[in-house]
């Protein structure tokens, strides 16, 4: 299951890195419209994962309980959901984009472009739920190939529907949501499409509302969004300590950050694979083998991140210089990657441990512990960052707090196994 999740992430990933290096050979505002919305993309990214998660949990549980018809009834019943809160976050969005423009302190000769680009890609996002929910409600029932291939097709149309307006028809950064309304369109129709061949098609289900969707949202959702704006939070966080160490510097850890979120993929992927496992067996009431899934998932997470973990740490050099043509830069980012390299082997099975009590709903101890990881991190690293060589220091700072959060799987376990006592009882 880990593996047709991972193609489709990976491929979504370096779709995103695409867009950003097309809108980089446009020339004029385009990346700079694109960076300075990059908060608020955030914030809707965010909101969409939720819900994608959400579906996903509530899927699962009815492939464990045997009841396909619900998974299309559960997606709707979040769509509808999805209408009312999107439309209003896009609403307000739309109103306060002039005052977004001066709080971001968006230059006068790109102000018109980033308010037009705000209020058209927020109301263009509001169709990407179409594919999300297909692609979620097959993965979590269990046709992962399914999922994998509508993701991959999204991702490659969204991909060429930009370049080809932005670069063929010349249309420069509007190419971006006219891009996200038609793969939004064209995915929800490729996604229902996939969902007629399975069991877990019924047109009916389509007027039909439940309301765990709410509950659902509440307990799945709202954490998962949340643990999302706490890790923006110290993106900007961390950004601002480095800043006192010049523009190379903050260059380069930007850089290894976003090599750093594909060598960590595998590990929030095994996370929810061992999840959707588990999930299936909390609706099919197998109590039983909860703890020995959680158990299985660290392993596998555990092993593959010794291999990770040495191979970041013997090709860090070519890596790094292949993130940048500057060679300040790229001697930053072969710096952060030469002292956290090893410090992997602990933060991918940590990442997967996270992302299972995250999606068995635990997302509030998912919270705390991703706000005391960051917060020692921007805190510790601040204060002994100079004590401890500078840069290099906060970077071993890093290092160090990934090598504390070994404890995260123990408490994975532990979480697991009550929850199985408890439906046992």
């Amino acid at each position: 299951m880990a593996i047709p999740i991972f193609a489709a992430e990976a491929v979504n990933f370096l779709a995103q890195l695409i867009v950003v290096a097309i809108l980089g050979h446009m020339g004029g505002n385009a990346i700079y419209v694109r960076s300075v919305y990059q908060p608020v993309g955030l914030m809707m990214l965010a909101l969409t994962v939720a819900f994608s998660v959400t579906n996903q949990v509530g899927a699962a549980i009815s492939k464990g309980a045997v009841r396909p018809r619900d998974v299309m009834a559960y997606a709707v019943s979040l769509a509808r959901i999805w209408l009312v809160c999107g439309t209003g976050f896009c609403a307000v969005l739309v109103v306060t984009a002039p005052w977004l423009a001066d709080l971001f302190d968006v230059g006068s000769s790109a102000r018109g472009t980033f308010v037009s680009f705000l209020r058209w890609t927020c109301l263009s996002g509001l169709m990407a739920i179409g594919p999300e929910l297909c692609a979620s409600g097959l993965r979590g029932y269990g046709h992962a190939r399914r999922a994998t291939v509508l993701v991959i097709c999204t991702a490659v149309l969204q991909t060429g529907t930009v370049a080809w307006l932005g670069f063929g028809a010349g249309l420069g950064v509007a190419a971006v949501p006219i891009a996200q309304a038609a793969t939004g369109i064209i995915g929800t129709v490729a996604g229902l499409a996939m969902l007629r061949g399975t069991a877990l098609w019924h047109p009916p289900d389509l007027r039909s509302w439940q309301p765990e969707a709410l509950s659902g949202l509440r307990r799945i959702g709202l954490p998962v969004a949340a643990s999302l704006l706490v890790i923006a939070g110290y993106n900007f966080a961390v950004l601002g300590v480095l800043g006192r160490y010049g523009h190379e510097v903050v260059a380069g850890f930007s850089a290894a950050s976003t090599l750093q979120n594909l060598v960590l993929l595998p590990g929030t992927v095994i996370g929810t694979a061992t999840a959707i496992i588990i999930n299936q067996q909390r609706g099919a009431h197998d109590w039983r083998h909860m703890a020995d899934s959680v158990g299985r998932g660290l392993e596998i997470s555990a092993g593959l991140y010794v291999l990770i973990a040495v191979m970041v740490w013997a090709f860090a050099h070519p890596m790094a210089h292949s993130l940048s043509s500057d060679s300040q830069v790229s001697a930053s980012a072969q710096s952060y990657l030469g002292i956290v390299a090893f410090s992997f082997f602990f933060q991918g099975p940590v990442l997967t441990a996270l992302t299972v009590m995250e999606q068995t709903g635990g997302g509030l101890r998912v919270i705390v512990l991703n706000a005391v990881y960051f917060g020692l991190i921007v805190v510790a690293g601040g204060l002994l960052a100079g004590p401890l060589g500078g840069v290099h220091g906060f970077y071993e700072v890093v290092a160090w707090c990934n090598v504390i959060g070994i404890s995260v799987p123990f408490l994975a376990v532990r979480y697991v196994r009550q929850m199985s006592a408890a439906g046992l009882a």
